[in-house]
């Protein structure tokens, strides 16, 4: 097992066996070296991930998605413009995945009310309008509903709070811009 590993699997661990340690930890990922580069989804909080279409912006969260459906914990798809097809999401038990489709107009009050219920551990915001004043209220109802709210867009949008911020450019290629550091090759 490599270092990056050995670290993901040890704070995976510690997580399950004292969940009680509050604000400020984290969900893993699921990817190894994403855990050791920015210590996991944080929980509660927000997550930004912003790339092209096609540039693998959705298989940062995938990994987070199959392992809590796998574990019968529901996930909410906050899907904005209507683009993502779950059968095609490998591992995910599509039991547990609730798909929205509000539209663009709506998308950012729907997450903000999933992630404010305490009933979704993990929301995800799929290609949003510009979220701009929406995002303080998405970061507080991740925080009273004790859930992480991962946004994917196309275009950074430096108005949304966002503990991890993160573009995808594709190849592997993650740029990480707040919540660790530096160029990471998935």
């Amino acid at each position: 097992m490599s270092r990056a590993e050995t670290i993901a699997a040890l704070r995976q661990h510690i997580a399950q066996v004292a969940p009680h340690r509050g604000r400020g930890r984290c969900a893993t990922t699921g990817i190894p070296s994403l855990d050791v580069a920015i210590g996991g989804w944080p929980r509660p909080g927000v997550a930004s991930i912003h790339g092209a279409v096609g540039s693998g912006r959705m298989g940062l969260v995938l990994p987070a998605i199959v392992a809590h459906t796998q574990r019968a914990r529901t996930v909410a798809v906050v899907d904005a413009i209507g683009w993502l097809y779950p059968p095609g999401l490998p591992g995910v038990d599509l039991r547990y995945l609730m798909i929205v489709r509000p539209g663009s107009a709506r998308a950012a009050w729907a997450a903000v009310q999933l992630a404010g219920s305490g009933a979704v551990p993990l929301t995800v915001l799929l290609d949003p309008p510009r979220i701009g004043r929406n995002g303080l209220r998405l970061s507080r109802a991740a925080e009273r509903g004790d859930s992480t709210v991962i946004v994917i867009g196309e275009a950074r949008d430096a108005d949304m709070v966002a503990g991890v911020r993160m573009a995808v450019q594709g190849g592997g290629q993650v740029q990480i811009e707040r919540g660790g550091g530096g160029a990471l090759v998935i």
